[in-house]
């Protein structure tokens, strides 16, 4: 992958295929009913980095391990990190709060970026931002408050740390764009398979732990690494090169309408009205994220 940047065009394209590509995991799921979260986040990391490690050989060839040490560590240990963390804290997460709730807090992610850009991007968010940021939140709680139920004190803090490690994980990428980061998120995943797989022991209950998966379920996750997670990575990894961060997490928040329209159009699951009064303040707000800066900034031009 080149170091160059695509345009603001190309690069709100890719971040879009990223999300719909992160969206198709609740099909994937409805195939491995057998299986819980730790199972599940352990093998699709384990596979989202043997297929990473494959693309970065097949890109690089013999300069793939130049490519990964040529990341400053800083950047390499925070994206891989907070990428495993990330991934993991969402399981632990929905084991000591609802899943509603865990939804709406994981809203907050443009929150947290559009606070913490300043000094991580030193990029200062527009009036645009905040206010799609704002709809963003809005729309999620609408989708999910009939099923918001809270949790105790540890399962809302951890949460909480969901949304910010996905935002932290993002200002890194696009702080360090200069670089190719593909090889960092590669060693996250690598990461949550270790960490996934022994969590899994602790609070899943199984005897292998998070590691422990039926062949078919292997071959599922094999094929759900790559699709749901190694694919749209790379996308949202170059598209970071040329969006904002603000905006990168709130095109992502897309999922959280396409999950559903997946299952409407793959099983008949019919979305509640709250889904679609909250899809459409969401897909709103992310019109608006996407435009309103250039909106602003032709208008402010022109009156000049």
């Amino acid at each position: 992958m080149p170091a160059s940047a695509p345009g603001y065009g190309t690069g709100i394209l890719l971040v879009l295929g990223a999300t719909a590509g992160w969206s198709l995991a609740g099909v994937f799921v409805r195939f491995m009913p057998g299986l819980d979260g730790w199972q599940i986040n352990c093998w699709r990391g384990f596979w989202m980095s043997v297929f990473l490690l494959a693309y970065l050989v097949g890109v690089y060839g013999n300069r793939t391990l130049a490519k990964f040490r040529e990341i400053p560590v800083p950047a390499m240990l925070t994206v891989a990190g907070f990428f495993s963390a990330g991934s993991t804290l969402y399981v632990t997460s929905l084991t000591l709060a609802g899943t509603a709730t865990v939804s709406v807090i994981g809203a907050l992610s443009p929150i947290f970026a559009g606070l913490l850009s300043p000094w991580l991007t030193h990029e200062k968010p527009s009036l645009a931002s905040w206010s799609a940021a704002i709809m963003a939140v809005i729309g999620v709680g609408i989708i999910a408050w009939d099923g918001v139920s809270g949790g105790n004190v540890l399962g809302i803090l951890l949460a909480l740390l969901v949304p910010f490690s996905f935002s932290v994980q993002t200002m890194m990428l696009r702080r360090y764009r200069a670089f190719d980061m593909v090889p960092a998120i590669c060693a996250g995943g690598f990461a949550t398979f270790f960490l996934a797989g022994t969590l899994g022991y602790v609070f899943g209950g199984h005897a292998g732990g998070g590691f422990q998966v039926n062949m078919h379920s292997v071959l599922l996750l094999a094929l759900m690494g790559p699709l749901q997670l190694s694919i749209p990575l790379v996308w949202y990894a170059r598209g970071a090169k040329a969006v904002p961060a603000v905006t990168l997490t709130l095109v992502a928040m897309l999922d959280v309408v396409l999950n559903p329209l997946w299952s409407w159009l793959g099983v008949g699951e019919v979305p509640t009205h709250a889904a679609f009064v909250g899809g459409l303040v969401i897909v709103s707000a992310v019109v608006i994220s996407i435009f309103g800066d250039r909106w602003l900034t032709s208008r402010k031009a022109q009156a000049a």
